[in-house]
């Protein structure tokens, strides 16, 4: 019987087919990489500076001093304050804060450009006032003489107006830029340890 002898050359032949595969292979997983990055995207970026929400804040305490007063009128007339009148003096103790709602950024308002990460930031805003309870304190009250029962609306007023300029002094000592200035510093330090080299912020 005669034996037929495989030749030299059909698995030389075999062998290049199969390097050629392998090597469209290598070059599609290469072009895949290029294209496909694994660096966070957009989305990814926005989770992350949602959960900074809480240190894009500042905070400002502050302490107020509130008159409110108020008269009987007859016909449109003020009687005599000593008689119908009240007065009272409110020593208000107290903090605002400002701070950048981060919930409100979407992924159309980041753009990932290379290395340098565009962000559309939202304003800083006022976002809570209120006033220390321990440390807030009716100073002084005075009634006229036919004012029987004061009128505890009068220091909900007070109240009122107290937050009212402690918001404005915040405003007034740059608690709105400081706001925004922490925001984008908490956002930039997380961006930049996700791997890119620049926070941009318009």
């Amino acid at each position: 019987m005669t034996k037929i002898r495989s030749g030299g050359f059909g698995t030389t032949l075999i062998l290049a087919l199969l390097l050629v595969i392998v090597s469209v292979a290598a070059g599609a997983a290469l072009v895949y990489l290029i294209w496909n990055p694994t660096e966070p995207d957009e989305p990814a970026v926005v989770q992350g500076i949602h959960r900074l929400n809480d240190l894009a804040t500042a905070e400002y305490t502050s302490q107020v001093l509130v008159t409110e007063e108020e008269n009987t009128e007859i016909f449109r007339q003020p009687l005599p304050e000593f008689l119908t009148g009240e007065k009272l003096l409110l020593v208000a103790v107290g903090k605002v804060e400002a701070g950048v709602d981060l919930d409100e950024l979407g992924a159309e308002d980041v753009r990932v450009m290379g290395e340098t990460v565009i962000i559309d930031l939202p304003d800083a805003r006022i976002i809570d006032s209120s006033l220390d309870e321990d440390k807030t304190r009716l100073y002084d009250r005075d009634r006229g003489l036919f004012k029987i029962r004061g009128n505890d609306e009068l220091i909900e007023e007070a109240r009122r107006d107290a937050e009212d300029r402690m918001v404005e002094a915040a405003e007034e000592n740059d608690i709105l830029e400081r706001a925004q200035n922490n925001a984008e510093a908490s956002i930039t330090t997380l961006v930049t340890s996700l791997g890119y080299d620049e926070v941009k912020f318009t």
